[in-house]
């Protein structure tokens, strides 16, 4: 932990847009990089038509940069002495994303939805002090650029009963590819189906809901380097209870 992670300045949403952002670069990629520097931009476009449909596009580009020191053993003299040390290892992160989302009423209580989302993520790690020819032996995450390419669907339908009862069905398609590693390192392609039901108490000053998530009790391996909302890896029982003041 890092105190400039810990620390905000800037509000934590602008115009729908998430600017909390701990670290860009996934942190299971390439660990805490501290002094980091953050680019964020969003552009969002809401549409609704006349025959009661509504329809979003938000695309995101997000930029992190970064150096560290990391630590090596050089060996010197006949024997081989390993003798602590460190080189600088600078890292370029970069995700294009694109968010599609269409929502259709259906009359006053039932309505269905589509969004999609394409992420395209690149990380360019770089250790000069390594040439290329080397950088096999001493690492295989040394002078990479490495991408990941993720796709998901997510299909839905929703009912909301004026008495308060609501419930929902949906089913998430998650597909996706990997370049660039010096290992085999294969996609993932998969679907997960979830259902809830609630209710929400007259003036919604409470909400109850009970969901069953990955009903088929799908596992998955998706590369972190696409930033994604986690995905439960086995069939879940989900439950809460909000107050709203």
């Amino acid at each position: 932990m890092f105190y400039d992670t810990s620390v905000r300045l800037e509000p934590t949403q602008i115009a729908g847009f998430n600017q909390a952002f701990r670290s860009i670069v996934p942190e299971s990629v390439a660990g805490l990089v501290p002094g980091s520097s953050f680019e964020t931009f969003g552009l969002g476009y809401d549409q609704k038509l006349p025959t009661r449909t509504y329809f979003s596009a938000v695309g995101e580009l997000l930029y992190s940069r970064g150096s560290r020191t990391i630590g090596t053993l050089d060996a010197f003299g006949p024997i081989l002495l390993d003798v602590p040390s460190g080189v600088r290892q600078s890292l370029d992160y970069r995700e294009r994303s694109l968010t599609l989302t269409l929502n259709q009423l259906l009359g006053d209580d039932f309505a269905v939805g589509a969004s999609y989302r394409l992420s395209d993520a690149v990380l360019d790690d770089k250790v000069p002090a390594i040439s290329p020819a080397l950088s096999a032996s001493f690492s295989a995450t040394a002078n990479r650029e490495v991408r990941a390419v993720l796709h998901q669907l997510d299909l839905y339908a929703l009912f909301n009963h004026r008495s308060g009862f609501f419930s929902k069905v949906e089913a998430i398609w998650s597909a996706q590819s990997n370049e660039g590693y010096a290992f085999n390192l294969p996609g993932d392609n998969f679907w997960q189906f979830n259902v809830f039901v609630g209710y929400r108490f007259p003036r919604r000053h409470a909400e109850v809901q009970v969901g069953l998530l990955n009903i088929t009790d799908q596992d998955y391996r998706l590369n972190p380097l696409n930033l994604y909302s986690d995905l439960p890896r086995e069939r879940t029982l989900f439950a809460s209870f909000k107050l709203n003041f």
